[in-house]
């Protein structure tokens, strides 16, 4: 099973993303960007790879996130990894909440590590909305990221998901696995 913690949005929240990924996707270029769907939209916690059961990952969370209470998210604003000068994947970040996610973040690479998982662990709280395949159009970022900033959306962060992963040519497919909900 391909494995990762993830948490999902309300659908408001998805519809604002969205938003941006349609701006996003009408100046890029044509087939510069592959596209996320919008029902794929998440923050990613850890990246957990291939592992034969899910046993392990479902006891980490269960031990992080005890005690742990449900906040609010804000989007914030537009972005690209790795640089502007040479991107490869579009974000939109995460205002209002983004230290309760890095917090959380922590808490559930402490209790993966301790469950035994290894795994690379760069949290920085943001939500992939495509995937730079050819060379944007000149001001594509800055524009992008001036669209985005006018869009502010809010979703509850209520739950931790184990989601495994599907590759086909369609692209990933995912299915939920476990989901811990928060106080």
């Amino acid at each position: 099973m391909r494995l990762f913690v993830a948490s999902s949005f309300e659908p408001p929240f998805i519809y604002d993303l969205k938003a941006v990924a349609v701006y996003a996707r009408e100046n890029s270029g044509r087939d510069a960007v592959k596209w996320v769907d919008p029902s794929n939209f998440h923050i990613t916690y850890a990246f957990l790879g291939d592992l034969e059961s899910p046993a392990a990952a479902k006891k980490g969370i269960d031990a992080a996130l005890e005690g742990v209470r449900a906040f609010s998210i804000s989007s914030g604003g537009f972005g690209v990894f790795p640089s502007a000068r040479h991107p490869s994947v579009l974000w939109v970040g995460i205002g209002d909440g983004a230290a309760e996610l890095r917090e959380l973040a922590r808490r559930l690479a402490e209790g993966l590590e301790a469950a035994g998982l290894r795994f690379e662990n760069r949290f920085e709280p943001h939500v992939t909305i495509g995937r730079v395949k050819a060379q944007l159009p000149e001001n594509f970022i800055r524009r992008a990221a001036d669209f985005a900033q006018g869009r502010r959306a809010v979703s509850r962060l209520a739950s931790v998901e184990l989601m495994e992963s599907s590759l086909t040519q369609e692209g990933p497919v995912y299915r939920q696995v476990y989901s811990r909900q928060l106080l």
